[in-house]
């Protein structure tokens, strides 16, 4: 009985799992294959694509007999040079930050009026506050208050009114930001504060400032209990009085301040050595 299918049938009965056996003729090779066989020799034709192809040696020409012994050199292959990638540079390691200063400083005292010609030096003013600017005092908003309280005690007309400034522990340079900053030579506040009343040699010293009170006259007293007596740094009378950054917070403390500036400048020189 003859089985006549067309290619859509066979198709049908692979995908199904049939074998179909038809005969085979005898010169060609079979019409109908499995679909497992179809996939085996796909398979190992891959195989054998994807595997190397065997280096083979180039051959050597024998020595003609007749011709004398001769040494045949074979060359080795030439081996592929090592690239070898530079290591990137280790990045610098980034400098160590400032550490804030641990106690009180101060800076050396300089002339609020450097340009007046009048005073006398047995009448020396020293003030001592915490300044923005050291090198220049009486710029900023504080800095002009400042000046007006000096000015109003006619104090723009000596040379002998010496302004130094003081700074907190913990505390960074921030300079006033329209004015340029410059360097500040601080020191340790006592040893500093020593040499300072020497070479000023002041008649009063006026102290701005509840904190800078305290650390200047070692005491943690309030700043009214502070404001109420007159004081001594190394044998020189001090008075104590608001701060000017106070003061523009609260203009209502300004005739109290006014006060103070008047006891200081009632102040008797102290008396010769």
């Amino acid at each position: 009985m003859a089985l006549t299918l067309d290619t859509r049938q066979r198709a049908m009965l692979q995908e199904m799992g049939i074998t179909v056996w038809l005969p085979k003729p005898a010169a060609t090779a079979p019409a109908v294959v499995t679909m497992a066989a179809a996939q085996r020799p796909a398979v190992a034709a891959t195989a054998v694509e994807t595997s190397p192809a065997p280096v083979l040696a180039p051959a050597v020409p024998a020595p003609d007999a007749g011709a004398p012994a001769a040494a045949v050199a074979v060359t080795a292959p030439t081996a592929t040079p090592t690239t070898h990638t530079a290591a990137p540079a280790a990045a610098p390691a980034p400098a160590p930050e400032a550490t804030p200063c641990a106690e009180w400083r101060m800076s050396p005292a300089v002339q609020a009026y450097p340009q007046a010609t009048g005073g006398s030096a047995d009448n020396a003013w020293l003030v001592i506050w915490e300044c923005a600017n050291p090198a220049t005092p009486l710029e900023g908003d504080t800095g002009k208050l400042l000046n007006n309280m000096l000015r109003a005690l006619r104090l723009h007309h000596s040379r002998h009114v010496w302004i130094a400034s003081v700074q907190r522990p913990g505390q960074d340079d921030v300079p006033v930001a329209s004015l340029p900053a410059a360097p500040v030579d601080w020191q340790p506040l006592t040893p500093c504060l020593q040499t300072c009343v020497q070479q000023t040699h002041p008649a009063r010293v006026l102290v701005l400032g509840m904190h800078t009170a305290r650390a200047v006259l070692g005491s943690q007293e309030a700043l009214g209990r502070l404001r109420a007596q007159v004081h001594q740094i190394h044998h020189t009378p001090a008075v104590v009085s608001y701060d000017p950054a106070y003061l523009l917070r609260s203009p209502h403390a300004k005739p109290a301040a006014w006060a103070d500036l008047c006891r200081a400048h009632a102040l008797h020189p102290p008396p010769a050595a």
